[in-house]
């Protein structure tokens, strides 16, 4: 067997959770699951947007963005329902729906630079009823009382 870089022959490794502690399956943990990771990306797009007015990457990219919202359409979503978009990042499907005539918008993300660069992105817009929080959904939906009430139906 060839030994990559590091040394590894190729050997499956168990990998180690962050207790130390196998992973199922032996899947190494990604740092995109991880907040020091967002913060770090939403921070870099900050600085970006404040020097070059560049609003950053859509993650799931524009046409996924779009095929949302022509779904909102086509199923008649009105347009002051609540609409909540959970890891809102750069906001821009915040901006979107707001040209499309959403009204009663709430943007989250768990990173509190993303949430920054939301606002930022959303004040230059001229967008101020845009509702944005810094919250961890995963955790908040254990316990919705202590952050958010969530009504699922309308997610």
């Amino acid at each position: 067997m060839n030994a990559d870089a590091e040394g590894n022959s190729g050997a499956v490794v168990s990998a180690q959770s962050r207790e130390g502690s196998p992973v199922a399956d032996d899947f190494v943990p990604s740092a995109l699951g991880t907040r020091e990771h967002w913060d770090a990306v939403y921070e870099r797009e900050l600085k970006t947007f404040q020097d070059y007015g560049a609003t950053g990457e859509i993650w799931f990219g524009e046409e996924s963005m779009y095929r949302v919202i022509r779904w909102m359409q086509k199923h008649k979503i009105p347009l002051d329902a609540s609409v909540l978009d959970i890891g809102t990042g750069n906001g821009v499907f915040l901006v979107e729906l707001v040209k499309h005539g959403f009204s009663n918008i709430t943007g989250i993300d768990y990173s509190p630079s993303a949430i920054k660069l939301s606002a930022s992105i959303l004040e230059k817009e001229g967008l101020s009823d845009v509702n944005l929080k810094d919250l961890n959904f995963s955790k908040s939906f254990q316990h919705p009382s202590s952050a958010l009430e969530v009504d699922v139906e309308t997610l």
